[in-house]
């Protein structure tokens, strides 16, 4: 393994230097010591490109739907996002589903080709009757992801998943000041 860097190493390096060294280091590394700035920016260096070519004209905000990919695959770094490119926890329903990774409790999570062909599907889901309110009516990322959850996306509390991405929707905006992208 790599010698540990601080947050100020991490600043200095390229993007791509960046993304090299951090998939060179384990998850329990990268989870335990590798700040949140640094892991956001990991992200959209690595799957950002993706989410911007697939976002546009879906009336979604970009920071929520990169925030809520970073929850559901573990900053990519998750078993299925890793093994199924799925970034956002979609379990295997053989009538929709082509492909499926099981994970070790033996879930088996929808499977994707490509890193971009999970994002795409994340956006697919997302434009989704159920979440049409949410695209047309939220004010915000936070609030468009309040209006998912409660438009059933997840099954905890709109608030609670919201307290789970709020600050990560904050550092996506910072690096990606894009709004709601029409």
């Amino acid at each position: 393994m790599a010698s540990l860097k601080t947050k100020a190493e991490y600043e200095k390096m390229t993007n791509e230097q960046l993304v090299d060294y951090l998939d060179n280091i384990n998850v329990a590394t990268f989870n335990s010591y590798v700040d949140a700035d640094t892991k956001v920016r990991y992200f959209i260096a690595k799957f950002g490109a993706f989410f911007i070519k697939s976002i546009k004209g879906t009336q979604l905000f970009l920071s929520g739907v990169i925030a809520q990919s970073i929850l559901e695959s573990g900053y990519g770094r998750s078993n299925q996002s890793i093994n199924a490119n799925n970034f956002a926890g979609v379990k295997y329903n053989k009538n929709i589903h082509s492909a499926f990774w099981s994970g070790k409790d033996g879930t088996k999570w929808a499977k994707w080709s490509t890193a971009e062909e999970g994002i795409n599907n994340h956006i697919k889901t997302l434009m989704g009757d159920r979440y049409k309110n949410a695209r047309i009516n939220a004010k915000s990322p936070e609030e468009q992801i309040k209006m998912f959850v409660e438009a059933g996306y997840d099954t905890i509390p709109p608030t609670v998943y919201l307290s789970k991405i709020k600050g990560n929707i904050s550092r996506v905006r910072k690096l990606l000041p894009f709004g709601r992208i029409a």
